[in-house]
């Protein structure tokens, strides 16, 4: 092979490494914000952390660029601070170029309500069009953060439903099967309540309107009180226990209620539970075989 040929082929061999070397960089890669449907000078952009906005300024034209609701601005940097004003307010951030320069750069990072931290890179650009070719709204869109929202809203429907089905369940079982309903009241009339049963298991006073609900004590056989677990649920207290007397006390005032028909033995539900809507379940460790887990 002659010198010149040798020369010919490094000379094509070092130029294909040129090429190569520029086929694998990353080619650069400007998000123009998409034109609204009613007013192109009303953009939209999707936020892509790895991208940069360019955004076309008009002289004597502002621009309004919109984040994420919720989010502050914390911090702003540009390269040419002498020919573009900037200032932020909350999630917006309002720009105005004062004179023809040569693009420049622009750099936001803001806080979320969560407290991370979010970064914005924007090219700016200046030209000497209308006030019909400016960007006067730049809206940032976020798909990532509307399907969080929508999961956790789905979350939270489902929970509501759950917790919806649970209580009718127990405001069902509060009304299924038999009831005592012989109870007789002594004492202060103020304090009687407008009903009383219960299941073999709970006592449910029922206060119609606005009553002030009293203090109920559970009476032992040798007259000594003490307090009993108790919910609200609606009109009802309901006390979970029953007994031969209960008694209700709010200041000086003092009414007995008196169980005619107490059953020492109660209720067996069959469920293992205070509840005949719910199952009490035990679940028993699974016992290992040997052997690495």
């Amino acid at each position: 092979m002659s010198a010149r040929s040798s020369s010919a082929c490094l000379a094509r061999a070092g130029m294909l490494s040129v090429l190569l070397a520029g086929a694998a960089w990353p080619a650069q890669a400007l998000q123009n914000p998409q034109a609204g449907n009613r007013d192109a000078r009303m953009r939209t952009v999707v936020y892509d952390p790895a991208n940069v906005v360019k955004i076309n300024g008009v002289i004597r034209a502002s621009t309004q660029v919109m984040f994420a609701e919720g989010e502050e601005i914390a911090h702003v940097a540009i390269g040419d601070s002498v020919s573009w004003e900037i200032a932020p307010a909350g999630n917006i951030l309002f720009l105005k170029p004062r004179e023809r320069h040569p693009a420049t750069n622009l750099q936001v990072v803001t806080t979320r309500r969560d407290g991370r931290k979010r970064s914005y890179q924007f090219e700016l650009s200046i030209s000497d069009g209308s006030l019909s070719d400016s960007y006067f709204a730049v809206r940032f869109a976020y798909p990532g953060d509307e399907a969080e929202l929508r999961r956790t809203e789905a979350a939270l429907r489902r929970s509501a439903a759950e917790a919806g089905a649970i209580e009718q369940t127990f405001a069902a079982s509060d009304t299924a099967g038999p009831r005592n309903w012989r109870y007789s009241a002594q004492g202060a009339a103020a304090l009687e309540p407008d009903g009383v049963y219960d299941d073999g298991r709970e006592t449910f006073l029922r206060f119609e309107g606005n009553r002030e609900m009293p203090a109920v004590y559970l009476v032992a056989s040798d007259g000594s009180e003490s307090l009993v677990p108790k919910d609200v649920r609606g009109e009802l207290v309901v006390v979970h226990a029953i007994g031969r007397e209960l008694r209700l006390r709010q200041g000086a005032q003092v009414t007995c209620l008196f169980n005619e028909a107490f059953d020492p033995v109660g209720v067996n539900h069959g469920t293992r539970t205070t509840s005949p809507a719910v199952m009490r379940t035990v679940r028993r460790p699974i016992r290992s075989t040997g052997g690495t887990p």
